[in-house]
């Protein structure tokens, strides 16, 4: 099948805008997970830092392990700029 010039450049911007929609899609679901670990990792900081005789080694390990996955998600901070974003409101 030969397509005509016009219709295949039609058909390839059709593809483009369809591509353009994926990758918003995937950046604001990138975007949604970050948020949501922002919460889940503040919310059991905030649990860790309330229990009684833990000491500062558990949250040590709870602000370490969320940052890193925090890096993965794009976080460009420093350890200690997650920590602050996690001890707001504390």
């Amino acid at each position: 099948m030969i397509m005509n010039r016009g219709t295949f450049i039609e058909k390839l911007t059709e593809v483009q805008q369809t591509i353009a929609q994926l990758v918003a899609q995937l950046q604001s679901s990138e975007h949604d997970q970050f948020a949501a670990h922002v919460y889940q990792s503040r919310r059991e900081f905030r649990h860790v830092s309330e229990r009684p005789n833990k000491g500062n080694k558990a949250i040590e390990r709870c602000v370490i392990s969320s940052y890193q996955i925090a890096q993965g998600l794009g976080f460009k901070g420093d350890f200690r700029a997650w920590e602050h974003l996690l001890r707001i409101h504390e």
